[in-house]
């Protein structure tokens, strides 16, 4: 059986979508003195997330005569989705929460997408999305389970590995695991000694559950702030890489991804949204040498920005 995703696909994806997506800078920081971190900006895509890697490499690779295509996400893929079918002249139609941050929702509109509200809960998106696929006849676009978005995510991390050389250690959210995945697979083929980190919210700790038990379990729907990592069960086709090539789990409280949101507003001089803040939350909890650490997105409540930015600043050391 094919691999879900391999080094040579994600090179392939990086070729496609190169015309599209921006390469992002690494930002170095040193919060202690045996750490050194080299963080891949992902909040400075032109949606404010690596979500859209994913979107063009699977849009690119359609067939001229699709009529249009469906997505479900809480707000960066919708996004993405929306962004990428725009510059191409494609048909898309949205899923997304009720509930999902407001500028997320707005964006993804003002890209012309089509919204279809539904729960909070990602089970139900995906059910409504496909649904939509078969009635309408579009063609899905999964948030991450889709070797074509996984190869697409992975690009961040081959940008990354370029400029930065090896690693020690190499940190990323996962929800439904199409970045890890395809950030893992370069990771691994290009810096091999490096240990490979992932990170959940506390209560959306699928991942950290299914590594424990060798195969996928899945949690109830997260309530965590972090709303870009409430998947609720590894994908499938996701599941096997994560499960050949991370080394361990790491969860965050909410407060957690906060502290990492202000550290990035004040010391890197980002905007970082809860789910882009995990890694770093991590890696300045525990790193040590030289720490790749992928910050996944800056799409954030203006509301929640702000009380992130009023609390008393911490010390840090760069």
């Amino acid at each position: 059986m094919a691999a879900f995703v391999t080094l040579d696909a994600v090179r392939a994806a990086a070729e496609r979508i190169a015309p599209y997506v921006r390469r992002t800078p690494v930002l170095t920081a040193r919060p202690k003195d045996d750490c050194e971190l080299l963080c891949k900006a992902e909040s400075l895509q032109a949606t404010g997330a690596f979500k859209l890697r994913g979107a063009f490499s699977k849009l690119l690779a359609l067939p001229a005569d699709a009529p249009g295509v469906v997505a479900h996400s809480s707000g960066n893929h919708a996004q993405a989705v929306a962004r990428a079918a725009r510059v191409l002249g494609i048909r898309a139609v949205i899923v997304m929460p009720a509930d999902a941050p407001p500028p997320k929702r707005e964006r993804t509109e003002a890209d012309g997408a089509e919204i279809v509200a539904v729960g909070p809960d990602s089970d139900e998106r995906e059910r409504v999305a496909a649904t939509l696929a078969q009635g309408r006849g579009l063609v899905l676009v999964p948030p991450f389970d889709d070797p074509l978005v996984a190869a697409g995510q992975g690009t961040a991390a081959l940008e990354l590995l370029e400029e930065t050389g090896a690693l020690d250690r190499f940190y990323a959210p996962v929800s439904g695991g199409g970045l890890m995945a395809g950030c893992a697979v370069v990771v691994h083929g290009l810096s091999p000694a490096a240990e490979i980190v992932g990170v959940e919210p506390e209560d959306g700790n699928d991942t950290q559950l299914s590594l424990a038990a060798g195969e996928r379990r899945k949690v109830p729907p997260p309530r965590t702030i972090a709303d870009g990592l409430r998947v609720r069960t590894p994908g499938a086709g996701t599941w096997p890489v994560l499960k050949q090539h991370l080394a361990r789990v790491e969860l965050v409280s909410d407060r957690e991804l906060e502290d990492a949101m202000r550290y990035a507003l004040h010391e890197l001089h980002l905007v970082l949204e809860p789910s882009g803040a995990a890694s770093l939350a991590v890696a300045l909890r525990e790193g040590r040498g030289r720490c790749g650490v992928l910050l996944s997105g800056g799409n954030v409540d203006p509301t929640l920005l702000a009380a992130v930015a009023a609390r008393e600043r911490g010390r840090w050391t760069l």
